[in-house]
């Protein structure tokens, strides 16, 4: 069975499950009472957010050269087609914007790019964090949560702590000629490796290869240290990601008060927090589906009635999609009529 007939019949499933869960007769009398207004509030926070996504990334990418915000704002929300469209995109997906960069500036490597978008990702990482520490530990303290999800969230913070540990070892503990041995030899095998011939027909020689990840390594590193020691730079990012966060936040906040619940801003951040950072980390196809289950239950483990969880979990991925998928292809279509980060350009942006 191919894998998007697999993932068509979990999309099914889940289907199925969210309409045996809907209790109609409430769900017609909230529908009528939705609040308009509070659902045009909710998506205006939705664009705020990505504005601002874009103001900060902006930031980063000014560090080098400067683009317009205007093109970067296309750029963005083309990358977020691949986020939302492809399983664990967010972990590579950085690497189309890198491309975008290099063919709209026509300058510098697609390794200095990147490391505008690594930076952009670790900043996000780092504010996101204080709210998940929190929604953890509040959920081990003073939930009653069923004993599958506690296990399952006690694995997955036991295998984070095992990478974080094992990548301090392997900086402070291994000796660093070890780990230049082992990244050579890791290199080697991945070029000669029966599956990437690929790479061998469009590198003549290992060495070409070699030469030129090491080239790129070098600059990325180069640039992301840059960018690091800049305060400034890294004083803004990080506070334009806490209230990019922050909107993000008010966004559903509003969809509830839209439907009438009067969520508290403890079950809010709880909630939201762990339905961010497992949507991040598991492999959870994009597009509606199975990230409203997982909504719905986390929701529902916090005390929202199944009912407003449904209504809310599908408004709040609908506006989302809204934003990822229609304006995101708009984006692209603009791109490609005017040529925009397409390889080849030589329109430079300044701005």
């Amino acid at each position: 069975m191919k894998p998007g007939e697999i993932i068509f019949i979990f999309r099914l499933l889940t289907l199925i499950i969210i309409l045996q869960l809907i209790d109609y007769q409430q769900l017609v009398i909230i529908l009528r009472s939705i609040d308009p207004k509070l659902v045009i509030l909710a998506i205006l926070l939705e664009l705020g957010g990505f504005l601002i996504w874009t103001l900060k990334w902006k930031f980063l990418v000014d560090r080098l050269k400067q683009v317009k915000f205007s093109i970067l704002f296309l750029g963005l929300m083309g990358g977020n087609v691949l986020n939302t469209n492809v399983a664990r995109a967010r972990t590579f997906g950085g690497f189309g914007r890198a491309m975008f960069l290099k063919n709209v500036t026509n300058d510098l490597r697609h390794a200095n790019w990147y490391a505008t978008i690594v930076m952009d990702q670790t900043t996000n990482s780092f504010v996101f964090s204080i709210p998940v520490s929190f929604s953890l530990l509040f959920i081990f303290l003073f939930l009653d949560i069923p004993r599958w999800l506690s296990i399952l969230l006690e694995v997955i913070a036991l295998i984070l702590f095992l990478l974080a540990f094992f990548a301090y070892l392997s900086k402070h503990k291994i000796n660093r000629s070890a780990r230049v041995s082992f990244f050579y030899l890791i290199l080697k095998r991945t070029y000669y490796f029966s599956l990437f011939k690929f790479i061998r027909k469009r590198f003549d020689s290992y060495q070409i290869f070699e030469e030129l990840v090491i080239t790129g390594i070098d600059e990325f590193e180069k640039t992301y240290k840059s960018i690091l020691k800049d305060r400034k730079i890294l004083s803004m990012d990080i506070s334009l990601s806490v209230l990019m966060f922050a909107f993000i936040y008010l966004k559903t906040y509003m969809i509830f008060q839209s439907v009438g619940y009067d969520i508290t801003v403890a079950d809010l951040i709880v909630s939201l927090s762990l339905i961010l950072w497992l949507s991040s980390i598991l492999p959870i196809p994009g597009g509606l589906g199975i990230k409203e289950l997982v909504m719905i239950g986390i929701y529902s483990i916090v005390g929202i009635p199944i009912t407003i969880a449904v209504i809310v979990s599908l408004m709040d991925r609908v506006i989302y999609l809204f934003f990822v998928i229609f304006i995101a292809y708009a984006a692209i279509f603009i791109m490609r009529i005017f040529h925009i980060g397409q390889i080849g350009q030589r329109g430079q942006s300044k701005g």
